[in-house]
């Protein structure tokens, strides 16, 4: 798989497809597999580039701390790699803190910001929620406890009808090397997700920006999408309609293919 050396990181990507470059950013504790099921769609009409942010997924980075303006010089530095000297930047949760900073600090290097189920401040319950996933998993619940509890936020009501938590038994206080890592890097970028702010700076975000959110999104409430739309000088909003803080592609896809057909990059 391959990986390209960016500062002190080798950055995780995958590239697929040809013509105009769109860049994906997956969120907190996710990886390039976030966009699987949009790739296909994508790489018809775009050379497609995800990445493994560090602190999870392949991309192999020192284990200290880092912020949002760091993984966003790891983008840059990845497209700089690349060749690729401006693309169209899609980013989710997490994922579009990184883009809004790429957007901030390196204006020149995009055509279009896509932005979907994310906010200019995290919200304060998700913070606190967060916060206590990470706990649980130092304190050595298993992965797939995790997982569940990251499911009860992300999904909607209607994934839960009828189900029941189903789960092994696995608690250690010895936590495989793998998987202390995992945590360790899911609390690092949590970190650096805490001291993400652009309240008073999204109105400098100058490219043309959609906004995409959930009308059933628990993790980070419709309320914030809308308010970060009105927050960017002309900004368009795109409501996924029944969809959690997870967006099927589905919701999405023919809304931010006509966006960033109506807005091509420079010659």
């Amino acid at each position: 798989m391959p990986k390209i050396k960016v500062k002190d990181a080798r950055i995780h990507y995958q590239a697929h497809g040809h013509g105009e470059p769109v860049l994906l950013i997956p969120g907190l504790a996710s990886d390039l597999s976030t966009w699987k099921k949009a790739v296909p769609h994508l790489e018809k009409r775009h050379k497609v580039i995800a990445l493994d942010n560090r602190g999870a997924g392949l991309t192999e980075a020192p284990e200290t701390g880092f912020t949002m303006k760091t993984l966003s010089d790891d983008a840059v530095g990845l497209l700089d790699a690349l060749e690729i000297d401006r693309a169209h930047v899609v980013g989710w949760s997490m994922g579009g803190n990184v883009a809004q900073e790429i957007a901030l600090r390196h204006p020149e290097r995009l055509g279009t910001l896509v932005l979907m189920s994310t906010f200019m401040k995290v919200p304060d319950r998700s913070r606190v929620a967060i916060d206590a996933m990470i706990h649980s998993g130092r304190e050595g619940a298993s992965v797939q406890t995790f997982l569940a509890m990251m499911q009860t936020w992300c999904s909607t009501h209607a994934a839960f009808e009828g189900r029941n938590l189903s789960l092994g038994a696995e608690v250690s206080a010895d936590l495989p090397a793998s998987r202390r890592l995992a945590i360790e890097g899911f609390a690092r970028q949590k970190h650096a997700l805490d001291g993400f702010d652009t309240r008073s700076r999204a109105k400098e975000l100058s490219c043309p920006t959609l906004v995409v959110h959930g009308t059933h999104d628990i993790m980070v409430p419709p309320g914030f999408g809308e308010e970060l739309a009105t927050q960017i000088p002309g900004a368009e909003f795109y409501w996924v309609k029944g969809a959690g803080h997870f967006l099927p592609s589905s919701g999405w896809m023919e809304a931010v293919l006509r966006f960033l057909a109506r807005h091509p990059l420079p010659a």
